[in-house]
């Protein structure tokens, strides 16, 4: 593969020797400009991306490396051809001066020097910086300037003589060799590199390369993927554009590394992703700061029943709390206070009061409203899937001591055992990363004389606790609760009702107990709605609506009654009854005979012989 070079001469005379140093090299293939210092640099850029390595010599070399990201080789000034224009000048009688870049004049010294010739010496950094050094040469009364073609062009421009020191052969050829092997090494690295990113590309752990201000240097497929972007487009990204929650990450890792030279590896877990940042004990000059590893958390079925439970919607705020009457009003202005303490939470309320609503809302106006939200049914769960999710297995860590997590509710609560209660106390007392809530509908003080509740685990909430009131205690919110229930219906389902007539409202709404509170209202108003056609709910639309409830429970009823095992004696089908009631009640007879109606040994003698 022949090496794509691009040369810019700075003289005329260095083209046509290059050409005829380069016509038999089978290696390279060799473009030339003429073009000194500024002038180079359009030229270069309007070349990128077409050549290897560009070829120039002195301070245009030094500064087209400065414009471009591909090798730039310099043609050195050798001791021939310092030691050929000396002996150009030795015997002249004028005052001869060398005027150059460092490179240059350390040669010039040096040979001189052997030569037993003392020539006076003025070195530049910059081109800019040639005519105040020839000002000070001409004040000095010399009359002739060797240097560069910056230097000899500038000095003949001051009406003074200028000698350019010219590249000969061996500097070329010493030149020509340096492009062949900065090639050689920069293409074995290139193809390294090559090899290093498919391989990058193809693993299943996601890798980022991250800067100290959380801007996405490198990021492979995986890595994209999991993070829910093109590989495309993440790259020059924020990650704390992505989630804010990186900044904060990236905060505790660099205060980790403060206090150690080593490596230092910290572990979050965000949206179901082990992460894994890294902060070397050395940083590159890629401006990298951070690796970091991203890799799927665990998908086995534990994995698979705690994400099942987690809030991955909108989640609601207070200001989706209807109502304004002085009940909810007071209730809501509680939890506002309460959402900004980290303390465990109790909250109770009779079924359908809300209490999973006030949950969010908490969440949300909590400081962990960025963090997942995890609402788990404790009466779904058995005590062996409910101590999994809580404390976690041997290969998934619980929800208590994950990264990502920032609130856990249990609903419930009177439905976990009590030895995960006391579990869970320790683990509170201990301090977690997720703030606890736990819902019942028993007030917490009933609970507390209970005897499937822990005294000190329900102690433990007593000045932290949050009673709901029932609809029963704050009728006047029905109309504007039913506001919002019709417009979720309308947009649902189409329709254009504006209203319920007040006939139906005052005289029928607001006159039930209504037992199942606001899931029970919501249920009664959505059938009168759906029995609706024009604007209103009528008094006729609500007795459809009541009428269509019932036969929805009746069919509930008979469906059940079906499902059951009707033969054998009485004796046989009650107890058939009651045992599928206990164990729907986790197996706790006094959560049983409490449903039935019953007292505790009336329901021990009746399944005696079934339970012994």
């Amino acid at each position: 593969m022949k090496i794509r070079v691009l040369a810019i001469a700075p003289y005329e005379g260095l083209k046509g020797l290059l050409e005829s140093m380069v016509q038999d090299d089978s290696r390279i293939e060799l473009d030339i400009e003429v073009a000194d210092l500024h002038n180079a640099i359009p030229i270069v850029h309007a070349a990128k991306d077409r050549y290897d390595v560009i070829l120039s010599r002195g301070g245009t070399s030094r500064l087209i490396r400065r414009h471009v990201t591909i090798p730039v080789v310099d043609i050195p000034v050798s001791g021939y051809d310092i030691l050929r224009v000396l002996t150009l000048v030795k015997n002249s009688n004028s005052k001869v001066a060398i005027i150059g870049f460092p490179n240059i004049c350390r040669g010039v010294a040096e040979v001189s020097s052997l030569l037993d010739f003392d020539i006076p010496i003025y070195s530049v950094e910059e081109a800019e910086d040639v005519p105040e050094a020839l000002q000070k040469a001409f004040a000095h009364g010399i009359q002739i300037v060797l240097g560069d073609v910056v230097t000899v062009n500038t000095a003949e421009q001051m009406g003074y003589n200028g000698i350019l020191i010219t590249t000969g052969r061996e500097s070329v050829i010493e030149a020509l060799g340096e492009v062949k092997r900065m090639y050689d090494v920069v293409w074995r690295a290139q193809e390294n590199e090559h090899l290093f990113e498919r391989i990058l590309e193809h693993h299943r752990t996601g890798v980022m390369a991250v800067d100290e201000k959380g801007g996405v240097i490198y990021a492979n497929e995986a890595a994209s993927a999991l993070l829910g972007y093109d590989r495309t487009v993440i790259r020059g990204m924020n990650l704390t554009g992505i989630d804010p929650v990186w900044g904060r990450y990236l905060e505790e890792a660099t205060r980790l590394q403060a206090d150690t030279a080593q490596k230092q590896t910290r572990w979050f877990q965000r949206r179901q992703i082990n992460i894994e940042i890294i902060v070397p004990a050395e940083q590159s000059k890629t401006n990298c700061k951070f690796f970091i590893y991203l890799y799927p958390a665990q998908t086995k079925q534990d994995s698979t029943v705690i994400s099942s439970f987690e809030i991955t919607e909108r989640i609601a705020a207070f200001a989706q709390i209807m109502g304004s009457s002085s009940p909810i009003q007071q209730t809501i202005k509680r939890a506002k206070t309460m959402a900004q303490s980290d303390l465990p939470l109790w909250i109770a309320g009779e079924a359908g009061s809300g209490k999973k609503l006030f949950c969010q809302a908490i969440h949300s106006a909590s400081s962990h409203a960025s963090d997942e939200l995890h609402i788990i049914p404790c009466d779904q769960l058995s005590e062996e899937e409910q101590a999994a999710m809580l404390f976690g297995t041997d290969v998934t860590p619980g929800l208590l001591f994950k990264e990502s997590v920032g609130t856990i509710c249990l609903e419930q609560i009177q439905q976990l055992s009590l030895a995960l209660q006391r579990k869970l106390l320790t683990v509170m007392q201990a301090g977690t990363q997720a703030r606890l809530i736990v819902t019942s509908i028993q007030p917490i003080k009933l609970l507390l004389k209970r005897e499937e509740m822990d005294h000190d685990f329900v102690q433990a909430f007593m000045d932290m606790n949050l009673s709901l009131p029932p609809l029963r205690e704050r009728l006047e919110d029905i109309e504007e609760i039913a506001r919002v229930l019709i417009a979720n219906y309308n947009s649902r389902h189409g329709k254009q009702i504006v209203g319920i007539r007040p006939e139906v409202l005052e005289d029928d709404l607001m006159h039930k107990l209504w037992p199942g509170n606001i899931e029970q209202l919501k249920l009664v108003i959505e059938s009168m709605l759906a029995c609706t056609n024009g604007h209103y709910v009528g008094v006729k639309e609500a007795k459809d609506g009541w009428r269509k409830v019932k036969e929805s429970l009746q069919s509930d009823v008979v469906r059940h009654t079906a499902e059951l095992n009707l033969s054998g004696t009485w004796d046989e089908i009650e107890q058939r009854i009651l045992l599928e009631i206990l164990q729907k009640e986790g197996m706790n007879q006094s959560k049983a005979a409490k449903r039935l109606g019953i007292n505790r040994s009336t329901l021990w003698r009746k399944l005696k012989d079934v339970l012994q």
